[in-house]
């Protein structure tokens, strides 16, 4: 009874909970705006859903805030591939660029034009490649877009992508199996996913034969902190992972790393001040002080070969 007691609020205790009038509480109440009863003529109010309504008024604020600011074009939401540039390059781009926000969500290339294509990121980062057309980012975009004339297509760089070890280099898939390694996979959709499934195909090897095919992480430093932490014996990732984690790095090839737009918003401010981020030179510093990049297509508008 007496916490009872405790749970239940007059007007005043009320009021001085939501930090408003006691005139614009009876107002709030009698409207069955807020949670509340009366008991023989009087008002009184469960404590704990008026804090739950608090809280429900705050991220209700906080989501209309967000989403005026999307409505507005202020806020970029990228989608797709996983690169550890992309982190660094957030905080950097909002210095440059103090009225825009950058938002990325590692959720692998394909996942990443699919979203693009519902229309539930600004970009799509992929680093996808066609080993039979020899080329990248296109013959996957045909996939989600019949017309790829929907779409703009530009580099943002191109990066090693290799085997990474504790120590002992690995230079294949057959090696992987035959000396018994316990491998670190990426998810389905990924692009890494997709170069581990080619090359396995290439060896001749079954993935039922790699140990640890099935042991899924997101991105690359999960892949190199489960090789480090001895969970996982090799896996496939960007050389600057391997550099920063001090992992022996085997080379596979270089890739093309690009962003894909929709063409009706390329030319809107927030998509082009992105745009013209990544052809600055605080971005190619920042691709040149990291091992394993390079500059030379960055910001160039890629088309099909």
């Amino acid at each position: 009874m007496e916490r009872e007691q405790r749970e239940l609020l007059t007007v005043k205790e009320a009021a001085r909970l939501l930090n408003i009038n006691e005139k614009k509480l009876y107002a709030l109440a009698g409207s069955g705006m807020l949670p509340g009863t009366k008991v023989t003529g009087k008002w009184i109010f469960p404590r704990t859903e008026l804090e739950q309504f608090v809280k429900a008024k705050a991220l209700e604020t906080i989501r209309s805030s967000f989403l005026g600011s999307l409505v507005n074009k202020k806020v970029l939401l990228i989608s797709g591939s996983d690169d550890p540039i992309i982190s660094m390059a957030q905080g950097l781009f909002h210095s440059l660029n103090p009225e825009f926000l950058l938002f990325s969500s590692s959720v692998g290339s394909r996942e990443g034009i699919r979203l693009l294509r519902e229309g539930f990121c600004t970009i799509a980062l992929s680093h996808l490649y066609d080993h039979q057309e020899g080329d990248f980012t296109f013959p996957f975009l045909r996939e989600y877009f019949p017309d790829t004339g929907e779409v703009v297509v530009i580099n943002l760089f191109v990066r090693n992508i290799g085997f990474v070890t504790r120590d002992i280099p690995v230079p294949s898939m057959m090696s992987c199996v035959s000396q018994g390694l316990r491998f670190v996979n990426r998810q389905e959709g990924s692009g890494v996913r997709e170069l581990v499934d080619f090359l396995l195909k290439e060896d001749g090897v079954e993935p039922s034969s790699l140990q640890g095919y099935d042991h899924v992480v997101y991105t690359h430093f999960d892949v190199a902190r489960c090789v480090s932490g001895k969970i996982a014996d090799v896996g496939i990732a960007a050389e600057a992972v391997a550099e920063s984690a001090r992992l022996a790095f085997s080379p596979i090839f270089e890739e093309r790393f690009d962003m894909i737009v929709k063409k009706d918003v390329f030319f809107d401010r927030h998509v082009q001040s992105f745009v013209e981020f990544i052809r600055s030179e605080p971005f190619r510093d920042l691709l040149k002080a990291v091992k394993g990049y390079s500059d030379r297509e960055t910001g160039k508008v890629e088309y099909q070969r």
